[in-house]
């Protein structure tokens, strides 16, 4: 077996692969299934868990969030409260939407988000990344405003005020 993992059985009906924050591939299957069947799973799925590690790696491995000193927390929070809400107004006037109320988190597994009464949390470790992503984030959840999902609809409503966003997703995966 290329990768280890750790098995976690239940009475669930469906197999599920997830990565943890400790970089660890976790199988949730059913009660039932034979190893054998969770190991071809396994094995059917390197595609997607090589993609998800290597995304889990720059979320929560390396050099990332975990080396932040205290102080450097202060003031990427600091910088986020200063730059974040005077982008969603600019966004929000220009997109003609209107937030409820901007927030700034320290969120680790999203960089931002828009609640069902349209209020926006943006993580603070945004400012970690280039102007242009966090241009992005702000503009996705703004669109969310006007188109609750993510269907293509949604990421047409995105293009309209920012061409270039895939580019700029990009630059949040790196």
């Amino acid at each position: 077996m290329k990768y280890e993992y750790e098995l976690i059985r239940s009475s669930r009906k469906t197999i599920e692969l997830s990565i943890s924050k400790e970089l660890k591939l976790i199988v949730r299957v059913p009660n039932k299934m034979s190893i054998n069947d969770v190991n071809n799973f396994v094995i059917k799925h390197e595609k997607w868990i090589k993609k998800h590690l290597a995304i889990a790696k720059t979320r929560y491995g390396g050099n990332s969030y975990k080396d932040l000193t205290e102080d450097e927390i202060n003031r990427l929070k600091k910088r986020a409260a200063e730059i974040i809400p005077s982008r969603v107004k600019y966004y929000s006037e220009i997109m003609e939407v209107k937030p409820t109320s901007v927030k700034i988190t320290s969120a680790m597994t999203r960089w931002g988000s828009c609640s069902a009464k349209n209020s926006l949390c943006f993580s603070y470790r945004l400012m970690l990344y280039p102007i242009e992503a966090i241009d992005y984030v702000i503009v996705h959840e703004l669109a969310h405003i006007k188109i609750k999902n993510h269907s293509k609809l949604f990421y047409q409503e995105i293009e309209k005020y920012m061409p270039d966003y895939k580019t700029r997703m990009k630059m949040l995966n790196r």
